[in-house]
């Protein structure tokens, strides 16, 4: 395990690179620039600065290239840079942010399971019945569904029907805990139901097919209970197609957080990636980037070794 632990860490490495040089590339790709935001803001203040002092003011004077490395180089010592139109770090604004994003993540994906684990498990022990045809259509019309219509609807028809709106003033957890919950809980539960709807169907699928193996019909032939037949024999040899389709949904939470995040004001990394994108500010929008890419490499890494755990069977090395 350490070896194969030490291998794909190093493999993350050329992976980053690969990132922050798509990444950078891409900024520069955007219709529009930086300088152009500094010359309307000077301009809106009754200032004159000509493009090339704006230019020189950025740093974007230089060629791409060199732009890069030194951007790159800054990275890798933890410098991030300045962000263009605010007065902070980079890392300052991401380290007030990422928590509340990753808040926002872990609440979507705890729902996410809570919804689709039992789901699917009644699906498999109920296959093709009346119940069992409803869950499966419903669950091609959730992930079929783009989350931002239904984040729409969630927000539209309720305040228009019962005057109800979701609160859009953050209070972090720690603060008031239910006033948190308030804000964070129904935009959880939409990019949870849509992401459930998928895995309803991946567990549906995986644990039926395991339970027509030889060891799970004879766990039914000794007299086993439904529970441990479909807990302890066919659900946990069934999570490695699970497990998979799973953490690809976490890493999707994590950088479709920009979405939802905008969508109910929530000020986590996501928000900042549009304010980012929209302003020009480029070391704001690559570090935002560049954070979303390791979480998910490391998501993936995680992923990878809970199939050991799920099965001794399966070799790492």
């Amino acid at each position: 395990m350490g070896k194969y632990l030490v291998k794909r860490l190093l493999l993350l490495i050329p992976t980053l690179i690969l990132v922050c040089v798509i990444v950078f590339a891409l900024m520069r790709m955007i219709p529009g620039d930086a300088v152009d935001m500094v010359v309307y803001n000077y301009a809106t203040n009754g200032q004159v600065i000509t493009r090339a002092e704006a230019e020189a003011k950025l740093g974007l004077d230089k060629p791409a290239v060199t732009q890069f490395f030194i951007w790159f180089g800054n990275m890798l010592r933890g410098d991030l840079g300045n962000c263009l139109f605010r007065g902070d770090t980079v890392w300052s604004v991401i380290r007030a942010q990422l928590p509340i994003s990753l808040e926002l993540a872990l609440l979507t994906f705890l729902l996410s399971l809570v919804i689709s684990i039992p789901i699917g498990l009644y699906c498999a022990a109920h296959p093709d019945t009346i119940s069992d045809g409803v869950i499966r259509t419903l669950s091609v019309v959730l992930a079929s569904m783009p989350v931002f219509w239904i984040g729409t609807m969630v927000l539209v028809y309720p305040a228009v029907w019962w005057g109800f709106s979701i609160p859009l003033t953050y209070v972090s957890i720690t603060q008031n805990f239910a006033q948190n919950m308030r804000m964070f809980l129904v935009p959880s539960l939409v990019a949870a139901v849509t992401s459930a709807g998928m895995n309803i169907r991946a567990v549906r699928t995986m644990t039926l097919e395991v339970m027509r193996q030889d060891y799970v019909r004879t766990g039914w032939a000794k007299g086993a209970g439904e529970g441990r037949v479909m807990f302890h024999h066919a659900f946990r040899n069934a999570l490695i197609p699970v497990i998979t389709l799973f953490g690809g949904s976490v890493a999707g939470l994590v950088g479709g957080s920009v979405v939802i995040e905008n969508m109910f004001n929530i000020p986590g990394i996501g928000q900042q990636v549009v304010t980012a994108l929209n302003n020009r500010d480029y070391p704001l929008a690559q570090g935002c980037t560049v954070v979303f890419a390791v979480f998910v490499m490391l998501i993936n890494l995680v992923v990878d070794i809970a199939y050991k755990w799920c099965d001794p069977r399966v070799s790492l090395e």
